[in-house]
């Protein structure tokens, strides 16, 4: 790509940021070994990517969060995803507060339109799509559907033909289009399903080879002829890899091309978390090796059972490449300042100017001061903590964390808000033991820190490997570890004390009028503790309740549709449902249906009136 001059003072350049679903600091042509041409990378090929990395800026100490919905909350917030009400990919929290602006909301303060395309992954009731979360023009495909995908475009459903990395490629374009027409800049969030795996299939069974990943020829006849050969698992996700590298190519040769964006837009490619390896790519030594030239332990949310360790916050986990090109970016440059995803937004406001618009407090750091040659980081940039929650839902790790989105949620206080500070949420409990700090790992300068062990590695000299000859120990162990901990839980009581940290979604009826609401069953912001476990579904081992916040919008009559597997033998349990204010329920003067439950039957009831506005928690 061609060399751009700096955008002109008073422009408004344009954004196309860039998140791929499960793409490494590996997954990457340049991070590979040369192959028997000495020239073209020996495993992975992204050709187009590598040319958009050597006509920017790359970032080496660049760090994603350990789970796609984690990173994606961060990214859109430009702050940290556990502040938001963001913990988890699932358990009901992998969606973030409605009080937080989005990127797209704070660029449309500034002027801009917005667009997304592709996975959301951070809310699927009303309110929290994407369409209304700051996106002028969305479209949302069907999960992991690559062929002849039914999308939803600003939510009504949209049939798309043919490859859908391809479909929402031609809308981008069409989008820049109309952006060139009318002048208006623009911001595109591009979210490609690429390259993550298939998820099990509804049985629960794992993927076969062929079917894990979406790897059509021509991409995978081509890897499996390179030399030397792949093995296959690595070589069908390189081949989607590959798949995805050419829509990148085409998205970036349309920006270059054209005389109206070229000198005036940034594109910032980044990946998600560190990769999902197939088990016989993580057990084989070489084959891993093939799969992560860098040698990085873990990957993606795997939990590292070991003594130094004992966390899913490694570097193989954590570490990502972010890219950034565009006016005024040296070519090639190269940068080892500590950075986030949660830099990115606010990076993005600076560059478009965008200083009054409203947001909640950015834990991000803009690093647009690094976006020219002979840049230097700030003082704050050298001498920055940055601390994530891994939880992993390993109980090895953080017990207390695994428990509390299973099967205790938190306390809540009077008014049914998560009550703060609680002992459920502490860094450690009133004996010294660890809770949340189990679950946080911490960078600082060349140091990597775990809560888990408290454990200090160097990682100096492009080495970021967790290794006995990397460990920090001695005088300088206890310096940092004590510098280490009083920075996290300085960090950590100001998570806590955010307003909407360990909440749960709100779920609102009626809608913009609309006839359909959804509530998720693993939404629940309370239960009965001891009897219940909180998976995608609530499961009920005993007698017991679970509560829902609930704000109904449009007043009317509503029909309920319950669904449930019963497999209680004896006498059939009843099944209640309460609608109303907590206190109302408590004393039992709340509208309520109660029905006998069958067994695999789905109920509905007849339909109820609530007036406007109640809150059922």
């Amino acid at each position: 790509m061609r060399k751009v001059a700096l955008h002109q003072p008073g422009q408004k350049p344009n954004f196309i940021v860039i998140l791929v679903d499960d793409q490494g600091y590996d997954d990457i042509g340049l991070h590979h070994p040369r192959g028997p041409d000495g020239v073209s990378s020996a495993g992975a090929q992204t050709p187009n990517l590598d040319k958009l990395i050597k006509g920017g800026m790359s970032f080496s100490n660049f760090y994603a969060s350990p789970l796609c919905a984690i990173s994606r909350a961060a990214l859109l917030t430009g702050r940290d995803a556990v502040r938001t009400g963001n913990l988890f990919n699932g358990f009901g929290y992998d969606s973030f507060s409605l009080k937080e602006a989005t990127m797209g909301d704070v660029m449309q303060q500034a002027g801009y339109v917005t667009a997304h395309y592709g996975k959301w992954h951070n809310g699927r009731a009303q309110g929290y799509e994407p369409w209304n979360r700051g996106f002028n023009d969305s479209w949302l495909p069907d999960d992991y559907v690559h062929v002849d995908n039914l999308m939803r475009h600003n939510g009504k459903y949209a049939p798309t033909k043919g490859l859908m990395e391809q479909a929402l490629l031609n809308r981008m374009i069409g989008f820049m289009q109309e952006r060139e027409a009318d002048g208006t800049p623009f911001l595109t969030y591009y979210a490609p399903f690429a390259i993550h795996r298939r998820p099990p299939s509804k049985g629960g069974a794992p993927r076969d080879m062929d079917s894990a990943y979406f790897s059509p020829n021509p991409y995978l006849q081509l890897i499996q002829e390179k030399v030397p050969a792949a093995e296959p698992w690595n070589a069908r996700l390189w081949a989607m890899l590959m798949y995805f590298d050419e829509i990148l190519g085409q998205l970036a040769d349309y920006v270059d091309q054209s005389p109206q964006l070229r000198g005036n837009t940034y594109i910032l490619i980044a990946g998600d978390n560190g990769p999902a390896l197939p088990s016989k790519v993580d057990n084989n030594a070489l084959n891993r090796l093939r799969r992560m030239p860098s040698g990085m332990i873990g990957d993606k949310n795997s939990f590292i059972d070991d003594a130094s360790i004992r966390s899913s916050g490694t570097e193989g986990s954590l570490r990502n490449h972010l890219t950034v090109w565009g006016p005024g970016v040296p070519s090639g440059a190269v940068s080892d300042v500590l950075l986030t995803l949660s830099d990115i937004l606010p990076t993005l406001a600076e560059l478009a100017n965008a200083t009054d618009t409203k947001h909640m407090p950015w834990s991000g750091q803009s690093f647009a001061n690094l976006l020219a040659p002979t840049a230097e980081p700030t003082p704050q940039q050298q001498s920055r903590f940055l601390f994530t929650f891994v939880a992993s839902g390993a109980e090895g790790q953080c017990p207390q964390v695994d428990r509390l989105m299973t099967e205790l949620l938190p306390d809540l206080d009077a008014e049914r808000e998560v009550m703060r500070p609680q002992p459920l949420l502490a860094y450690r409990d009133p004996t010294g033991r660890s809770i949340m700090k189990n679950c946080i790992v911490g960078r600082f300068k060349d140091f990597k820190w775990y809560g888990s062990t408290d454990k200090v590695f160097r990682l100096a000299k492009g080495s970021h490997i967790e290794l006995p000859c990397n460990e920090v120990t001695g005088e300088a162990l206890g310096r940092l570890n004590l510098l280490f901990n009083q920075a996290a839980r300085q960090w950590w009581d100001s998570v806590v004390a955010e307003p909407d940290s360990f909440t749960k979604p709100v779920y609102y009826i009626g809608q913009s009028g609309s006839l359909a609401s959804n509530v998720e069953a693993n939404g629940a912001i309370a239960l009965t503790r001891g009897d219940i476990n909180m998976t995608s579904t609530v499961v009920f081992s005993g007698l017991g309740y679970v509560c829902y916040a609930v704000n109904i919008v449009t007043r009317g009559m509503y029909s309920i549709t319950a669904m449930y597997n019963s497999r209680f033998r004896g006498p059939r349990p009843q099944f209640i449902l309460a609608v109303g204010e907590w206190k109302d329920i408590v004393a039992g003067t709340a509208p309520s249906l109660t029905n006998t439950l069958g067994h695999k039957v789905r109920l509905k009831w007849r339909p109820i009136r609530q007036p406007l506005g109640y809150h059922v928690p």
